[in-house]
Order: C-alpha cells, then structure tokens, then sequence
C-alpha cells in the first residue's frame, strides 16, 4: 500500500498579520510546489489542497520518508522571512485516517497555530504528528508526536477522581555505611490494602501507562504529609523520565511541580524512573532544569546492570538506582555483582550506586559485601504508616517492618 501523509505550512504570525495571511497563499503555494517538484521526484507524487496544504504520496514506500521534507521548511523560511525573527515556518505533518486528516486539512491558520503551539495541552485530533522548523536540527525535532496518546493521557487525567483521600504506604531508603534510613518512598493503595504501583519492588510493579496519574497521586499524599508538619528525612517523589519527553506530559509536570513548597526543597528528591540505558545529554538536561529547582537530589531508576554511568556528566544526578531484575535468585545475585562493577566509575562521576528491589536475605548480604550504599526493598524495609526519614537502624535489624 502506497504511503501518503499531509503537509501543512504553518506560519507564526501576529493576529494582525495572521489577517492578511491569504495574501501569502499564492507565493507560498508556489515555492512548495517547485521545491515538491525538485526534492520530491517521480514516482513520488504530491497533491495540491490549498495553497498551504498539500498530501504527498509514496507508491514504494510504506511510510514517508520525513527527511527528505526538512530543508523544505529552511527554504520557506528563507524566502518568506530572511533572518529576521518576523515570523517562523513550522511544517506540520500528519500521518492518520482519512477522517482527521480531512478535519486538519479544514482547520483554518489560527487554529492550527493555536492547537499545535507547542508543548500541545489536548490535541484536536489522533494520529501521529511530525512539527518541522529551520530549527529542527536541534534533538527535540524531527520526532513523531502520538497524538492519539496525549489524547487518552489529558481525558484520563481530566477524569481521575479526587486523591485528597487516598491511603498510601511507606518504605524506607536505606543508607548502609551509617546504618539508618535517609528518606522514604510512598505507594498509593488500592481498596483491597495492597499498593497498586511501587518503586522500590519489580519492574512488574511499575506504573507503564499509568505514570502521570502514580505520579500525581504520590505528589498529592506527600504535600500532605509536608503539610501536617515538621519531620525528620527526605521523601522520594516519581518522576516517569520518557512522560518528560513527551511535550504536553512535560507541561502537566510543570504544573504538578509548581505545587511543592520552596522551603521544603532540602526534604524533596525527584526519582526519576523508565530511564533508558543510555539517556541522551540533551535529554538529561531537560530532566534536570525542571527538577533541579522543585527538588535537592535527582535519583535516575534503572533497570539494566550496565548502565552507562560513563555517558552521564559528574555530578549531573546524586545517584543512580538499579532495579534486580525478575526470576531466580542466581540471576538476581549477578546482577548486583554486575552492576557494582562500576563502583570507581561512579566514584570518578561523584554520582551514588544504589540497589531497590532488594527482596532476599542473600540479595541483602551481597549488596553489603559489594558496598552499596542505598538500598529498598522487601529485604530492607516493609510497608508503613509513616515516612521512616532518620531513623537508625542496625544491620541486623533489616527488614525494618515497625510502623512509624
């Protein structure tokens, strides 16, 4: 099946100029169709709509291929605005059925400037969205947008019930060469009395889909507890890392985070989970200029032992977590050796190991032979009514299972 997709130029113009937009229509409609014509060549074909609106076919291809269009939005910009910052060409690109393709090729040029502004709040429309600019070299371009996604993302969100209520759980973070706990994690819990979704067990146990709303529920019973007065400790709060990749997430998250009390930073860290095994610099600097003024520490999850410690800057993150993984306890064990390996590595980048789902004795003793610093899990600390922030708490006492 040929492949085919829908162009539309988009221009980001005053109101005032947005007016005499039409007045563009046929200069524009005439550099796209030359450049479509030169960059677009047979058995490629192209399709006029309007004169900023065009559907380009690809009868041996699958998908089109996006790259071949980049340098179209350098050019327009080019010839419609110079250098001067008067104005931006942003080609949008659309790959869905025929019903929202039709909707977007009938959205008038204020609509599709205000609906697509980035970062996009609640998407008009499904499918898979591409935004090109003459800046679109940058990492953050050149990415496909599930539109789809972000819809069922702000209706679940719109539709989540109030959480001023809701229960949650307590586990500890272990601190090992001191021998008391630093801080604690919360999990929310379902109406049967067991947490839905946790950090500190399996991977089985993390949130996937549900991530915004874990994470908005975590933050919610938190700023009650910092509410209901003074303690002793630090409290970990979710971040789901790809959620910040995706634009409309990250302003939720922007939001979320404006809720936290400046002056009780000291006692906040972000943990920061569904970390890929080599996250790219630009997206760790993103992660960090939004966290970094809500939170006093940055605690990257992951789940694979060889995490490239390496690829993060020094001193970028305060720790790094792995996650053990499921299946036997021989497989779990080698994964600590594993990932402990790289202990002077994480010395030289001034960033702490750490160790959750430690959910064995035998696992517990290897994490202290291999000296590990942090540890949760089963194994370290059982559920609780209260966070369990500075607490001491010898070795030989592990799991601590205590309410607070």
């Amino acid at each position: 099946m040929a492949a085919s997709i829908c162009l539309r130029i988009s221009l980001n113009l005053s109101d005032e100029k947005m007016a005499k937009l039409d007045a563009l229509g046929p200069a524009v409609a005439k550099m796209t169709g030359a450049f479509l014509e030169s960059r677009w060549p047979w058995p490629k074909t192209f399709s006029v709509d309007s004169a900023f609106c065009f559907t380009l076919h690809d009868p041996k291809a699958t998908v089109v291929d996006v790259i071949a269009v980049e340098s179209l939005a350098e050019e327009l910009q080019l010839r419609l605005f110079g250098t001067s910052d008067s104005g931006e060409v942003t080609l949008l690109l659309l790959d869905a059925d025929q019903t929202n393709t039709d909707e977007f090729k009938r959205m008038s040029h204020a609509e599709i400037r205000d609906a697509f502004k980035a970062p996009i709040k609640a998407p008009p429309l499904e499918g898979r969205l591409m935004a090109i600019n003459s800046k679109s070299g940058s990492p953050n371009g050149m990415q496909w947008q599930d539109l789809s996604q972000e819809r069922r993302t702000h209706a679940n969100l719109a539709q989540a019930p109030e959480t001023g209520a809701l229960n949650v759980e307590w586990r500890g973070i272990y601190f090992a060469p001191r021998q008391f706990f630093i801080g604690s994690a919360a999990a929310p819990i379902r109406a049967s009395g067991a947490a839905e979704f946790s950090l500190v067990d399996g991977a089985d146990r993390l949130p996937g889909d549900h991530a915004e709303s874990f994470d908005m529920n975590v933050l919610q019973a938190s700023l009650r507890r910092l509410e209901a007065g003074p303690f002793t400790g630090v409290l970990y709060l979710p971040i789901c890392f790809s959620s910040l990749m995706r634009k409309s997430a990250r302003d939720f998250y922007e939001q979320l985070l404006q809720t936290l009390p400046a002056s009780r930073r000291s006692q906040l860290a972000a943990c920061v989970y569904d970390v890929p095994r080599a996250p790219s610099f630009w997206a760790l600097s993103q992660t960090r200029d939004l966290l970094t003024s809500h939170f006093s520490s940055i605690d990257l999850q992951v789940e694979d032992p060889g995490f490239e410690i390496e690829s993060l800057p020094p001193g970028s993150v305060a720790s790094v977590t792995f996650r053990l993984p499921a299946g036997e306890e021989r497989s779990r064990l080698n994964a600590i050796r594993q990932f402990m390996k790289q202990r002077e590595v994480f010395k030289r980048h001034n960033i702490w190991p750490a160790i959750t789902n430690v959910a064995t004795s035998a696992e517990l003793r290897l994490c202290l032979m291999e000296r590990a610093p942090f540890l949760t899990g089963r194994a370290v600390c059982g559920p609780l009514l209260q966070p369990v922030g500075g607490r001491p708490c010898g070795i030989e006492a592990l799991p601590f299972k205590v309410a607070a």
